[in-house]
């Protein structure tokens, strides 16, 4: 909850008291007290409207809010009018007690209703980043122009994906800081579509800031900075893992993640162009979905190494490591991961989140550092072991107790309720968001920067719900 929500909050309840104060004050002492309180709940009101946006979890503490700030400014214009002369004064006997404990009732039960919503339907606070960095953000799209889309059948409708990039930066001052979600509207209604909720379940999202600046400069601190690729599974988000992607470029990463058009639940463009996930008429089958992630990863790269691309952010040119890449997804996405880590070179390496795997990686010999990242969804040792067992390389498995299928990712911070649906499990969601973070950045920062991290010896005593295999260490 928002500092002026709880602010609005604190004042229902003063006003809900003035029934209750004593008759010895009088009752021109206790108009003014209450006409008073009344205009400052007004103001934060205002201010709350400007800053914070109004949302209609708050509708059960803004009614009776309203009205007795109505009442109590009432009662000091007609305070004034009758010290001015204007009315004579009533003889009226004060209010009676009854009332008073009828209204503080229905304000507790108000505040009640409001406090039980906003804990199942939050207007969550990303975690601050660990790194020494502040961090930017872009959005933009490409187009590859080699290939045909394959949802569609229109003869000229080349593959279109998004992009959004997080990278380090110094200068933030005058950006504006990025929202959770840039087409909240259809952001809901993708995720009403794929997923079934409905959109009243996340129309607040559109209240959610980042730690993020919005085509704030990139840091000049390092000639050039190691590139991370992430992709979403099926159904997923580009922005799914946000609080992952501002860690990680917090400490020094550009990280692009992409939007797999019409296999994400939604694609919102720049130019304010949507594509939804494909119905069921219109999906691929999964080996050939994986062959398209996998080019789109590849045509990024593509894209990345062609020297002052018009068609990348100018903010990135020269600031990226092309040697130094790194690939990484959830579900599907980190099936995508092990298929380009076993087929392109460019990548040198990658980590799965609670994924599946394809016939590439249960065939061949991972060659490079890998990691494994799962629970009991994906976590049977026959699917895991035939990528663990043939790697040549370093190779981790980590199974992290307590956790569902959507815990690897922001998911752990939308709402409790989503572990009544079975996609979250009993971890704490802040707790696994910080196993998230500092396993996937020791990864990247012993593997392609060199810097040793002690988390990746071992069963770590700071994790003792995560249970550590190892490999080639």
């Amino acid at each position: 909850m928002r500092i002026l929500e709880i602010l609005i909050i604190i004042i229902l309840i003063l006003l809900s008291l003035q029934f209750f104060l004593p008759s010895t004050l009088g009752k021109q002492k206790k108009g003014t007290v209450m006409g008073i309180i009344s205009v400052i709940g007004v103001t934060a009101f205002l201010f709350h409207i400007l800053l914070e946006g109004i949302r209609w979890q708050m509708i059960p503490v803004y009614i009776p809010t309203l009205i007795l700030f109505i009442l109590g400014i009432y009662r000091l214009v007609i305070i004034y009018r009758i010290k001015t002369g204007a009315i004579p004064e009533s003889s009226s006997s004060q209010p009676r007690k009854r009332l008073g404990v009828a209204v503080l009732i229905l304000a507790i039960v108000m505040v009640g209703s409001t406090l039980f919503i906003d804990s199942i339907l939050p207007v969550f606070q990303l975690p601050t980043p660990s790194g020494e960095y502040s961090i930017g953000t872009v959005t933009f799209e490409l187009t590859d122009d080699n290939r045909n889309e394959t949802f569609t059948e229109l003869p000229n409708d080349h593959r279109r994906i998004l992009i959004k990039a997080w990278y380090p930066s110094d200068d933030i001052a005058g950006y504006a800081m990025a929202p959770y979600v840039d087409s909240p509207e259809q952001f809901s209604s993708g995720i009403q579509q794929s997923w079934g909720f409905p959109t009243i379940m996340t129309s607040h999202f559109a209240l959610i800031q980042t730690n993020s600046y919005v085509n704030a400069p990139l840091s000049q601190a390092e000639t050039s900075y190691p590139v991370l690729i992430f992709s979403h599974g099926y159904g997923g988000l580009i922005m799914q893992d946000t609080v992952l992607m501002e860690d990680l470029a917090s400490n020094g990463y550009i990280v692009f993640s992409i939007s797999h058009s019409y296999e994400a639940a939604v694609t919102s463009f720049p130019d304010g162009s949507v594509i939804y996930e494909a119905s069921d008429e219109m999906y691929a089958d999964i080996p050939n979905s994986l062959q398209i992630w996998a080019n789109d990863t590849v045509f990024l790269v593509n894209q990345l190494e062609i020297v002052d691309n018009p068609d990348i952010p100018s903010i990135l040119h020269d600031g990226m490591a092309l040697t130094q890449i790194g690939v990484f997804g959830h579900s599907f996405g980190g099936t995508t991961a092990e298929e380009v880590a076993l087929t392109d070179p460019r990548f040198d390496v990658g980590i799965s989140f609670d994924s599946p795997h394809g016939a590439k990686a249960t065939t061949l010999n991972m060659t490079k550092p890998f990691m494994l990242l799962f629970g009991p969804d994906f976590g049977n040792p026959e699917m895991n072991d035939s990528v663990y067992l043939n790697s040549n390389n370093t190779c981790y498995g980590l199974y992290v107790n307590g956790t569902r299928h959507h815990n690897f990712a922001d998911e752990n911070l939308w709402s409790p309720m989503l572990r009544n649906f079975g996609l979250l499990g009993s971890i704490d969601g802040h707790r696994m968001l910080q196993i998230l973070n500092d396993y996937v950045l020791a990864f990247f920062d012993e593997h392609l920067k060199g810097i040793e991290s002690v988390l990746l010896d071992g069963p770590s005593t700071t994790y003792p719900e995560v249970l550590f295999f190892g490999k080639n260490l």
